[in-house]
């Protein structure tokens, strides 16, 4: 390149200054490498001068005594391409670069470098210099060759050429060779120790997808057996397309030698030839599955009708034998209603080359019939034969079953029409319903609604909505008969109705295809429920209340009783008791027992008599009371109980100040009994509309899921849900205990 650089920049230099003879002169007489031919131009190809390189080489007499055009010495497959190049080098005005066969007795591939010059009179003119891709060894072989007229190989053939020496490195390929390996010409030649980068670095298999070595090739065996071998490699190449290519390898002998000294292999790419034959075979196994799965009649015949093949189910449909039926006439396969059918559609497809299809309504032999959806359609064949194919679905059943379905809604409708019902219709497929009169005025909607199932569940009560659609769709996909539900309905004046939905499911093939029910207003029904309710209730509140009020009077009257008589007794025989004279000293010590054990049951039974008399709230208001049980507690347990209140007491009934008392009583019990709290807090407070009571200590507390109801807390949960209130209590392990309990004040 720097030859070449130096030539350029001198004919620049004194093309200004002298004429195009004594420039021809200048480049004739350049000393340049032995690998270089430079030459320069005309447009036509006419060589206007020659480096001395390349006229002693090519045997080129002086071009002033004989008038030579490179175009001549080329290749005839690279004289349009060098062409172009002169073209594209003078438009772009910059080196243009071709590989190109020049012809030196035999053809040798050289790569050139035109460079454009500056115009002088009528033609342009270029300066080319060009170097041989072979070295001189290869170069040599390659001649060698030439004694063989293999070159005619070089210059007839359109597949890849390639001659290898006897360690099966490249002496000489073809142009076709390299677009075949996606590789330039020079890089090819460039290719040295073959074996190895074969083993280690190409990715070359057989069919079977099994590596060849290079030792396994077929120039290689031809080589070891002096036999032609032919095979089929699979190449993977640098931009990862996979390529198939037929090698076959011929030994080369010299004269009167029986050992090769090379080996020629033309290579054929399949790849393309190969992938077709795949998409055939799939296509071909696409089609087989096709005719064996598809549920409908499928056929394939000729221009005369002859059946080709056709699917499992056509044969099955009409009886007939699947070995023996191709190549017959479709039209004797078939039953004549059939045939006649199938003919007129058949001649028409044939002449016009346009598919048809139709609703075919067929009466068989048996007087049975028959309703298919026939489609006709021409199908490409090989050299432009005509072929047709056919496809038919049999609509029988489904047009029966349509049939029955408008004969059974026109006999609703007019069984809508004729009574006062709320009927309504749902098409499942199509999302349409129908609603009687009835209905209509029934909601309160005169006017076009929409019809679809949307508009409806939008004016479902939100609450009810996600039941309603959960319980149709389990119905339906249970396979259900029937479903029933209720729900409020939004109407035309803006209010709820409680509406019952019944509607029964008509199914397909085992699929809903519609439903069909009737509603009922239930409104008055529910009102009347509530009502019933509500009293019910309200008795219960009275019973129940009439019963506590009954058990804390049975209470006080036992507590009355214990003290009044039972306490009465035992402290009259304390003091008989304490009359007995004796000197025993056993009747001292068991007189001594006696009174310890009868001043043990006194005790126990005040107790008792004074939790079971309720303090009298009318007389002393409840803050009294409590403040009072509070301090008993804290006397005889030594706990610190802190009391904080903020009550109206007068805004409560008796019964409800009762139930406070008792609970906050309960409580108590339970923590002295079992929390070894060590301080309690009581919060008693209430606002407009409820009473709120806390009662917090900071005992041992208990696991949450291990909560237990005894007596004493289902007594509390009982006299809170009594009164329409709520009870919590929220405790852990080792965090104490807190009791939450909420009253309506009215």
């Amino acid at each position: 390149m720097r030859i070449a650089g130096r030539i350029l920049k001198q004919a620049n230099q004194i093309s200004m200054r002298i004429k195009w003879s004594d420039l021809k002169k200048v480049i004739g007489e350049v000393q340049l490498s032995r690998e270089k031919y430079i030459s320069l131009i005309r447009e036509d190809g006419t060589i206007l001068s020659a480096n001395s390189r390349m006229t002693r080489s090519l045997h080129l007499s002086s071009c002033k005594e004989n008038v030579l055009n490179l175009f001549d010495l080329l290749h005839p497959v690279n004289r349009k391409s060098f062409a172009e190049r002169l073209t594209e080098s003078d438009k772009k005005g910059t080196v243009s670069c071709v590989e190109a066969y020049l012809k030196n007795g035999l053809y040798h591939p050289m790569k050139w470098h035109i460079t454009p010059m500056p115009a002088n009179g009528e033609s342009r003119a270029y300066l080319c210099q060009g170097y041989k891709l072979l070295d001189e060894d290869r170069t040599r072989a390659f001649y060698r060759l030439g004694e063989y007229n293999y070159q005619l190989i070089f210059d007839s053939l359109d597949a890849g050429i390639l001659f290898q020496d006897a360690r099966g490195e490249i002496i000489a390929a073809n142009q076709k060779t390299a677009e075949i390996l996606n590789i330039s010409l020079e890089d090819l030649y460039n290719l040295t120790r073959i074996a190895i980068q074969w083993n280690k670095s190409w990715d070359i298999r057989n069919e079977q997808d099994q590596p060849v070595l290079f030792a396994d090739t077929s120039f290689i065996k031809a080589l070891e057996t002096r036999k032609r071998h032919t095979e089929v490699l699979v190449i993977r190449l640098k931009n990862g397309e996979q390529r198939w290519l037929h090698l076959s390898s011929q030994p080369l002998f010299r004269d009167h030698s029986s050992i090769p000294f090379a080996v020629v292999s033309s290579i054929t790419d399949l790849t393309l030839e190969k992938k077709l034959i795949r998409e055939l075979k799939e296509r071909k196994a696409v089609l087989r599955s096709f005719m064996k799965q598809t549920p409908n009649l499928a056929w394939v015949v000729d221009d005369q009708s002859n059946l080709l093949f056709a699917s499992r189910h056509f044969y099955e449909f009409f009886g007939i034998d699947e070995i023996n039926a191709p190549n017959k006439s479709i039209l004797s396969l078939v039953p004549p209603a059939v045939a006649e059918a199938l003919l007129g559609i058949h001649l028409r497809v044939l002449e016009t080359g346009i598919s048809e299809d139709h609703i075919q309504r067929i009466k068989w032999a048996d007087g049975s019939d028959y309703v298919f959806h026939i489609d006709i359609f021409p199908i490409e064949g090989i050299s432009g034969r005509k072929i047709l194919g056919g496809h038919a679905v049999n609509l029988t059943e489904k047009f029966n079953a349509e049939k029955r379905l408008r004969e059974t809604n026109d006999r609703l409708l007019l069984l809508s029409r004729a009574t006062s019902d709320a009927i309504w219709e749902w098409d499942m497929q199509t999302g349409q319903i129908f609603r009687n009169e009835a209905l209509m005025d029934l909601i309160g909607y005169h006017t076009d609604i929409p019809k679809g199932l949307s508009w409806w569940l939008r004016r479902i009560h939100p609450e009810d909505r996600n039941r309603v659609g959960d319980a149709v769709k389990q119905s339906t996909e249970e396979g259900k008969q029937s479903w029933e539900g209720e729900y409020r309905f939004k109407c035309a004046d803006g209010e709820y109705k409680h509406m019952r939905d019944k509607g029964y499911i008509v199914y397909e093939n085992g699929l809903p295809v519609k439903m069909i029910g009737s509603i009922q207003d239930i409104s008055n029904f529910k009102e009347l429920e509530k009502m019933l309710i509500e009293e019910r209730l309200k008795r219960h509140k009275d019973v129940s209340e009439l019963v506590i009020q009954a058990q804390e009077k049975e209470r006080t009257q036992i507590g009355h009783e214990l003290h009044d008589n039972v306490n009465q007794i035992l402290s009259s025989a304390k003091l008989f008791v304490e009359m007995i004279q004796a000197d025993a000293a056993d009747q001292r010590l068991y007189q001594s027992k006696g009174l310890d054990y009868i001043s043990l049951a006194i005790e126990e039974i005040r107790k008792l008599s004074k939790e079971l008399v309720a303090p009298r709230l009318k007389e002393n208001n409840l803050i009294s009371c409590i403040s009072q049980l509070l301090e008993d507690a804290r006397m005889a347990s030594k706990i610190d109980i802190h009391f904080i209140q903020d009550l109206s007491a007068d805004l409560l009934s008796e019964g409800k100040k009762v139930t406070l008392f008792r609970i906050l009583q309960e409580q108590l019990k339970n923590i002295l009994k079992h929390s070894s709290a060590t301080r309690v807090e009581v919060l008693l407070e209430s606002d407009d509309q409820w009473v709120r009571m806390l009662v917090k200590d900071n005992g041992i507390g208990f696991e949450a899921n291990h909560t237990f109801r005894g007596i004493g807390l289902s007594n509390i949960y009982e006299r809170v849900r009594f009164y329409d209130g709520a009870a919590d209590i929220k405790t852990a392990a080792g965090e104490g205990c807190q009791l939450i309990v909420s009253i309506p004040i009215l």
